[in-house]
């Protein structure tokens, strides 16, 4: 039994979204499966029960005719012949009746033929027996007039009124198609010669109206929780909204010359955060082990690794989905999954890596590695020519950056990175900056828009930050002492996150403690902290963008 019913319309060539019709449907199951029909200005649906239920797209009201009597609860089909609604049903293998509906306010029905299948050839019959058979348009032959029907096994025939008799017009099997398997869906149908547009995109439609261009390039510059809040004013601005030019430029606008956005991951199986100022003494951040990382926001998107899951998320929007491996041999690794962004065709690219085989004494490895846009399904197996270490790899101008791993690879006096090419699947290997993997922690990011790696020296507690300016030149860029902070910020914890691009201080996460490093006063200011007596256990900022970007789908 139908408990509640719903209908929604889209008005082409109009900047709206989709909206519920301006009635109530009535409660009726519909066949999704069977083709609507459009005739004299409605359309018309067909109902479980054999009744048809019809819809003014005038008005927006619903109405009903019942179906030709005796032909309840049928497996039928409606479609349109000369004009009129057409209801095609067999009551039997061997019978198929046409009728036709030419006055709507009598509603009576009129029948138009019945086929005789057994009257047909054992090659007829063979041949044109289907799971489903409609009729497809009426014309004129040899002075008289013809049904054609189309069935499941994309055949067609006809037949005259007053003869059951088969004339075979088409089958695949006498083309280079060949045969087709046969469906009880409906796989045929008459084309119409037409110049009638569909409409202009909701793109064409914002550009040449000078009034909805005004609030778009107002819209794009606002953080996504007003925007979202404003797209429930008007349909035309939840369209506009919701389109992917807006949401491209929302994302770049949005985030130009912003502080660092610090939310805490609350929950991340179920994409739970919760933003640095809503901190207070009730509400704390979570702490989790130390198996859980987070990248560097990515053209409005983020990724992460939890024990043995994945994870790509948008916390503007509270938007998480995990990503599944089947290669997953449920061990955690900090570098198994990158984010990028190609934004030659706009879209996010995800890498995933995973060691097979990893010795670190004979330093033999079997690393694999498949990439794929973010929201495709196709993984495709890339080679990288060196290991991957086990540090969050960062996305910089075009390519997605690794630290190779130093055990696996000849020993060296300076570090070794990956890049990935996003728009070309290709990789190539990056002389590092001078640091020794055995002085400290090596992290890399980005930090005003330039590739970074950061290096802790453990002899004498000081981070330093490493650039790469033009023509792959390293130079350091900050050196941070830590000792006068101790133990606030412990040089083995603690790693940069991001830099404020309006006064140049450094954002330092040590997992108990969140401040900002100002390089002209050598000054910590810690702008949250937790009393952590475990260890082993850590709060997990992210760095967000403002962003609209959903490419999953849903939570």
């Amino acid at each position: 039994m139908v408990e509640s019913a719903s209908c929604e319309v889209l008005v082409l060539n109009t900047p709206t979204y989709w909206r519920p019709t301006a009635k109530q449907p009535p409660l009726r199951w519909v066949e999704e499966k069977k083709p609507v029909v459009f005739l004299k200005g409605y359309l018309h649906f067909l109902c479980r029960d054999g009744c048809i239920i019809t819809f003014n797209i005038s008005d927006e009201t619903f109405g009903s005719l019942p179906p030709p009597p005796g032909f309840e609860d049928s497996a039928s089909v409606i479609t349109e012949l000369d004009g009129c609604l057409c209801y095609g049903d067999a009551d039997s293998e061997d019978l198929y009746h046409v009728y036709v509906l030419e006055d709507y306010k009598e509603a009576q029905w009129e029948t138009l033929c019945c086929i005789d299948r057994t009257a047909w050839l054992e090659l007829e019959h063979t041949l044109l027996n289907s799971l489903w058979m409609a009729p497809l348009g009426i014309y004129y032959s040899d002075g008289g007039r013809k049904i054609m029907f189309g069935t499941g096994a994309c055949k067609v025939f006809a037949v005259d009124l007053d003869d059951s008799t088969p004339q075979i017009l088409f089958t695949p099997d006498e083309t280079m198609v060949g045969s087709c398997e046969d469906d009880y869906m409906p796989v045929l149908g008459l084309f119409e010669e037409s110049l009638v547009p569909v409409g202009r995109t909701i793109e064409e439609m914002i550009s040449t109206s000078p009034t909805t261009e005004a609030w778009y390039d107002i819209l794009k510059w606002l953080p996504t929780r007003p925007v979202l809040e404003l797209s429930l004013v008007c349909r035309e601005w939840r369209a506009m909204i919701m389109t992917d030019r807006f949401v491209q430029s929302h994302v770049i606008h949005a985030n130009l010359n912003k502080s660092p956005w610090i939310m805490f991951i609350m929950e991340p199986r179920f994409g739970s955060y919760m933003d640095l100022k809503e901190c207070t003494d009730g509400h704390r951040a979570h702490v989790f082990s130390s198996k859980l990382v987070c990248s560097q926001p990515c053209h409005g998107l983020n990724v992460g690794s939890c024990a043995n899951w994945d994870f790509i998320c948008n916390p503007a929007i509270g938007y998480c989905k995990h990503i599944l491996f089947d290669d997953s041999d449920g061990t955690f690794f900090a570098g198994r999954i990158g984010l990028g962004y190609d934004s030659e065709i706009n879209r996010h690219v995800v890498v995933h890596t995973t060691y097979k085989e990893k010795d670190l004494e004979t330093r033999h490895y079997e690393l694999q590695c498949k990439v794929r846009y973010v929201n495709g399904e196709q993984w495709r197996p890339v080679d990288p020519p060196r290991p991957v270490a086990a540090t969050p790899p960062t996305f910089v101008n075009g390519k997605i950056y690794w630290m190779v791993e130093p055990n696996l690879v000849p020993a060296s006096a300076t570090c070794e990175i990956v890049a990935f090419d996003v728009g070309t699947d290709e990789f190539e290997v990056l002389q590092g900056p001078p640091c020794r993997h055995d002085c400290g922690r090596m992290t890399i990011l980005r930090l005003q828009g330039a590739l970074c790696v950061s290096c802790s020296d453990q002899s004498v507690n000081t981070i330093d930050i490493w650039m790469m300016k033009d023509f792959d030149i390293w130079l350091m860029e900050y050196h941070i002492e830590l000792e006068e902070f101790l133990p606030n910020y412990l040089l083995e914890n603690t790693t940069p996150l991001a830099v404020d691009p309006k006064n140049g201080r450094i954002l330092l996460n040590d997992g108990w403690s969140l401040g900002y490093y100002d390089p002209k006063t050598a000054a910590i200011q810690t702008i949250y902290r937790e009393d952590i007596p475990e260890h082993d256990t850590v709060f997990c900022p992210i760095i967000c963008h403002e962003s609209l970007f959903c490419p999953l789908g849903p939570s």
